[in-house]
Parts: structure tokens; sequence; C-alpha cells
């Protein structure tokens, strides 16, 4: 057998499964029983930047494959396509030569949204994310203008702004809270604070500051603290992208017209956290059923935090108790559908990511009241943990105990 093809193929994979947006864990977790399969004692190290495997072959000889994973984003099909793969290698073990003919083939056969559907799923998120937050039907409207120009901002400004990161997120974020004010001042939209904050749900890093919370709180400190950096990075990005406007605006802001109330309490609020997740499903390319699974899990979590709110009058503690919900949930269909659970929670918990609160502090940062500032931040803290301590404690307890009920039965 050839060990180092042997050893490649696994880290290919594990360098796809990096790429579509997995957890460290799961990454460590698939290159490490692929190998195993084939008989050997890998060790591999990640982090959100760095893949490295490395084994020990029959006759001693070490073999070391590293690979630098550059910026990414999100894609669940390509996800779920590896995870399959990985399932299908480690009960087969076909030869090493067409287990990397199927590695190599996994971005050909992962189906994708044309640009078109991705522009309409930035209009989408944003568009219902206005509603979610109390906004009128123009309000929506505007929403939709704003998060179309950060699409397009963000699929086709490329060769004007560049791939950096952070100067990307600055831009857009200024697009977004300047498009906001002139909509509103010239009478198409009714609140710029809930067009703004919808506009940025496409921005903020609610899904890295999740994940940042769960690595630390699963041990995975170094790539924890790398996603926390990452996520302070584009929050600040925002922060300087919107301090213009902002700025310019001050005193046009409270003018504008209170925005309309939701007639329903609970219902309407759930659907259109289903819409807008329905509309980050399609930029995260989520294909087929998935996509309405991931929605109707966001409705679900924002139905148990709306009324465990009412009961408890705690924000924090609802959206812990959502996040158990949506983690439930999510374990769920991804045991029924034997798919990866990132997708379904990650983007379900999207509608309670607190991107309104990031935005109040940056608020009132750039306003120069500090205290405020601090304990808006510290209370966004609060809640994002909050959400991460809920998902993780119920995925912990089936990563424990399935395996026991298995080896029960």
């Amino acid at each position: 057998m050839d060990y180092y093809k042997l050893l490649q193929m696994g880290a290919q994979l594990g360098r796809q499964l990096m790429a579509s947006g997995a957890e460290i864990y799961r990454v460590e977790e698939s290159v490490s029983r692929l190998l195993t399969a084939y008989g050997l004692d890998p060790q591999v190290f990640s982090i959100p930047s760095c893949l490295i495997v490395s084994i020990n072959t029959p006759d001693g000889t070490p073999l070391t494959q590293m690979y630098r994973i550059p910026a990414h984003g999100t894609d669940i099909e390509l996800l779920e396509r590896c995870n399959d793969l990985c399932r299908r290698l480690c009960r087969e073990t076909p030869p090493v030569e067409e287990a990397q003919r199927l590695v190599d083939g996994l971005a050909d056969r992962c189906r994708s949204f044309s640009p078109r559907v991705v522009l309409l799923g930035y209009m989408m998120a944003p568009a219902f994310f206005a509603l979610f937050f109390n906004g009128g039907v123009r309000d929506l409207l505007c929403a939709a203008i704003a998060g179309l120009a950060v699409g397009i901002c963000v699929l086709f400004g490329q060769a004007f702004i560049g791939s950096n990161i952070f100067f990307r997120t600055a831009v857009c974020a200024a697009v977004a809270s300047l498009l906001a004010l002139v909509l509103v001042q010239i009478g198409w939209g009714r609140s710029p604070d809930i067009i703004t904050i919808a506009t940025l749900m496409v921005l903020v890093p609610g899904m890295a500051l999740t994940n940042a919370m769960r690595e630390i709180m699963a041990g995975d400190l170094i790539s924890g603290l790398t996603r926390t950096a990452e996520t302070l990075l584009v929050a600040t990005a925002i922060a300087l992208g919107t301090a213009l406007p902002l700025l310019a605006g001050q005193g046009l802001w409270d003018a504008a017209p209170p925005a309309q109330a939701v007639t329903d309490a609970y219902l309407l609020p759930c659907l259109w956290a289903f819409l807008a997740c329905v509309g980050f499903g399609i930029e995260f390319n989520i294909q087929g059923i998935g996509i309405l699974i991931c929605g109707l899990g966001a409705a679900l979590g924002w139905l148990i935090y709306l009324l465990s709110l009412g009961a408890l009058h705690s924000d924090i503690f609802s959206a812990f108790l959502a996040a158990m919900s949506i983690s439930a949930y999510s374990e769920l269909m991804a045991r029924i559908r034997h798919c990866p659970v990132t997708g379904y929670l990650q983007v379900a918990l999207l509608p309670l990511v607190p991107g309104a609160g990031i935005y109040r502090a940056m608020q009132y940062c750039i306003a120069g009241e500090t205290p405020l500032f601090l304990s808006t931040l510290l209370h966004t803290l609060g809640f994002a943990a909050a959400l991460s301590v809920g998902a993780m404690l119920i995925s912990s307890i089936l990563r424990v105990w399935l395996p026991r009920f298995r080896s029960a039965r």
C-alpha cells in the first residue's frame, strides 16, 4: 500500500471539510476515523487556518501532510458530501487510488446555486429580518434593496475591494448603513435602525461567535481563541464601516417615525424567522429539503424563546432554553437524514444571534456613552454564551449517551 497517497487522500478530505465550514472536532474526528479504517494510527491537529496530519508506516517511517486553509465561507452541501464520502470510505475501504478519485471529485459533484439565486438569498434574509425586528412593509423593501447591494459587493466586488475580510466587511457595512439612511430620507423606508440591523445580519459574525464559544467549551482553546479574534475583527470592521453614515445621520435617525408593530406576538415573528433562514440557507448552499428543515428549526427556537421570555422575563435564560430546543431538533433531523448537524444547528440559531446587540453597542461607542457601551457589550457576550452552552449541552449529552444506548441494544 502507498501510505503517502493514503495520507494525502485523508488530508485532502480534511481540507475540503474545513473549506466547507465544518467544526474543528468534526475535521479531526473524520480524518482520524478514515485513516484508522485503513489500519493506521494517525495524529490529526487542526485550527481554522491550518490542518496537520501525521502517520507512522508499519516500518516506522514518519509521514506528515500539512495544508494551509485560506479564508472561506460556509458550504453545507459540500460538508454533507464530505461527510457521506467519509462514512462510505470507512465502511468499504476501497483501494487508495479509487478513494483518491472520489475525494478529488467531491467539488464537481456538489450542487450550487447560481449567482442570481444567491443574490435572492441576500435580499430575502434582510427583508424578513426587517419584519422580524418589527419593521413595516416599506422597511422590508428597503432592507431587500440594501441586502441586494451587500450581496453584489460580496459576490462581484472583489476586483474593487479585494478579498481582505476586514476591508470587505467595512465596505459592505458602510453601504448598508448609508443606503438605510438615504432610503429613509427620500421617504421609502420608515426606520433606519431596523433597516440597518436587518441588513447587517448577513455580515454580523454570529456563526463565528457561536462556534468560538462552542470550541472553547469543547476544549479546542486555540481554535476557539482564533475564531474569537476573527469575530472581533469583523465586528470592528462593521463598526468602522457604519461609523461615517451614523455620524452623518445623527439627529435624523431619531426623527424617523416609529416602526409598525407586528400584530401577532408569536406566529408572525416565527414565520419571519423561518423565511429569513431560508434566505440564509441559499447563501450557505443548503440544497433540497434541508433548507426548509433549517427554517423550521429557526421558527421552533424563536417560539421557545418568546414563550420562555414571557414566563421567565430573562432573555439570557430564554436564549439558553431556545438553543437547547434547536440543538435537540437539529440532532434529531441530522440522525434522521444521516447528515452533519452543522447546517441545521448554525442556520437555525441565526435569528437568536445578538446582531442587534452588537449594533447597539457600536452606536453607544460612537456616541461616547461608555457605560451603555460596556453594559450592552457584556450583555451581548452573555447572550452568545447562553446560546453556545445550550447548544453544546444537548450535543454533549447525545454524544455520550447514544453510543451507550446502541451498545445496550
